[in-house]
């Protein structure tokens, strides 16, 4: 049995982690909610945009912009990570870094290089250290504050390595929210743009025949960078309510593991201090006796 002056450094120790991940369960709380408001708010408008910019390819000359371009032979391809900077979040980080191990390692297979554009210190750092890796770009701000014209940068750069025949593909791999407790790294395509599910069917429309002004050729010219940015920032705020997901989760179940110790450890700390009561009182009762006889 543990001393009573250990088990009250111990009491104490335990009570300052819970004070610590309680606050940090609010936090992340607290900007879950907000980046869900603005992931959500995303969302619908990207599938959207996704669905009339692929209604747009079906009438649109594939020569009418470089980014409808089969490639043919893939020889490299860019793969966009997108993860957190910080840790204490689960398996969120761990998840994700396995996923686009994955993936580098099956188009390794067939010959295929990549180049790793990447969102967050961590993969910075998993990536920076695996030997082999070629990292073409790191996103240099911490990803919890990035904006649209980020987004709008890193798309620039991925969209003339494809013009240029640099790359032949360029995917993104970023964590998608299935509920408060189930967060799934997937990987989505982003160039070229496939025209598959360009006449709407699945979405439950009728397949039309529309009428477009001015002509599909200048629609794909002006709209596919907005469609191609839209889709990343929607990847990456999603990502973000994803990994403020995890870490409450993670946080609140480490609250509840010191709440549950400190009942342990002050069932164990009564004990000890009864015994030290106990013991005290014979020590008296034994020393009254002696006296007495």
């Amino acid at each position: 049995m543990k001393g009573v002056k250990e088990l009250k450094v111990r009491i104490k120790s335990v009570t300052n982690i819970k004070k610590i991940t309680s606050a940090m369960e609010m936090v992340a709380a607290t900007k879950l909610r907000r980046l869900q408001e603005r992931a959500l708010a995303t969302r619908p408008f990207a599938d959207r945009i996704e669905q009339m910019m692929r209604r747009v390819a079906a009438h649109a000359d594939p020569a009418a912009s470089p980014l409808l371009e089969e490639k043919g032979v893939s020889e490299r391809e860019a793969l966009v990570v997108v993860g957190a900077d910080k840790g204490l979040c689960g398996a969120y980080n761990s998840n994700l870094l396995r996923h686009a191990l994955k993936q580098v390692e099956e188009v390794k297979a067939e010959g295929v290089g990549t180049s790793l554009y990447l969102f967050g210190r961590r993969p910075q750092a998993f990536f920076g250290k695996l030997k082999g890796a070629e990292i073409a770009w790191v996103h240099p701000d911490p990803i919890e504050k990035i904006e649209y014209s980020s987004i709008r940068r890193a798309m620039d750069i991925l969209v003339a390595a494809f013009v240029a025949d640099e790359v032949q593909r360029v995917r993104v791999v970023y964590t998608q929210k299935k509920s408060m407790a189930s967060f799934v790294p997937v990987t989505q395509d982003l160039l070229p743009v496939a025209e598959s599910g360009a006449d709407g069917a699945g979405d439950g429309e009728a397949a039309l025949d529309y009428i477009l002004e001015p002509s599909p050729d200048v629609i794909m010219k002006r709209l596919l960078p907005r469609y191609l940015e839209m889709q990343l920032y929607a990847a990456v705020l999603e990502s973000l309510a994803a990994e403020f997901a995890a870490r409450r989760m993670a946080m609140k179940s480490a609250t509840d593991a010191a709440e549950e110790m400190l009942g342990t450890l002050g069932m164990e700390y009564n004990k000890a201090r009864q015994e030290g009561i106990t013991g005290e009182l014979l020590d008296i009762v034994g020393g009254v006796v002696v006296q007495a006889g």
